[in-house]
């Protein structure tokens, strides 16, 4: 982890809408003179009982993982001129989310893509519930999945 004091935390996935939140992250990371951190979790199906057959599956699932995370931070590195911290986890979004703030008290927010359909997500759905995401108190921005560049620049802190 670097020793930047204040960081924003971003979720990468395979969702649309979530290459939004990474670069509105990575804008105002910049903007602010902060860090980024992008978390990816990997999805490993298991197969229950066989041992080295899950191990092998689960190296694969955070191999892929990894690649799609380094793919995001090259995006936004490319886009917002932040290099991101990238942390590959095997835990669900929000137990990893969860473990990653406790761990490193220099993230302050956390930011979420809402979702283009007619869910806004689970993670924007979990907080909407008035459940929390985090065992601390953090800032949390939610980003419309379906902002032109324009207004990314906008609000991210780009734009004049």
């Amino acid at each position: 982890m670097t020793d930047i004091s204040r960081k924003f935390l971003a979720v990468s996935d395979e969702t649309e809408e979530c290459v939004k939140a990474l670069v509105f992250a990575g804008l105002r990371a910049k903007a602010v003179g902060s860090g980024l951190v992008i978390l990816r979790c990997a999805e490993s199906p298991g197969l229950g009982g066989w041992i080295g057959l899950d191990k092998d599956i689960s190296q694969d699932a955070m191999d892929s993982a990894r690649l799609k995370a380094t793919r995001h931070a090259d995006a936004v590195e490319s886009r917002a001129g932040v290099k991101a911290e990238l942390v590959v986890s095997e835990d669900d979004p929000v137990d990893a989310i969860r473990k990653l703030v406790d761990q490193d008290m220099s993230i302050k927010v956390l930011v979420l893509a809402a979702g283009m359909g007619r869910s806004p997500g689970p993670l924007v759905s979990r907080l909407a519930k008035g459940k929390p995401i985090a065992a601390r108190p953090i800032a949390v921005t939610v980003i419309p999945g379906d902002l032109t560049d324009a207004q990314l620049n906008e609000i991210g802190g780009l734009a004049g």
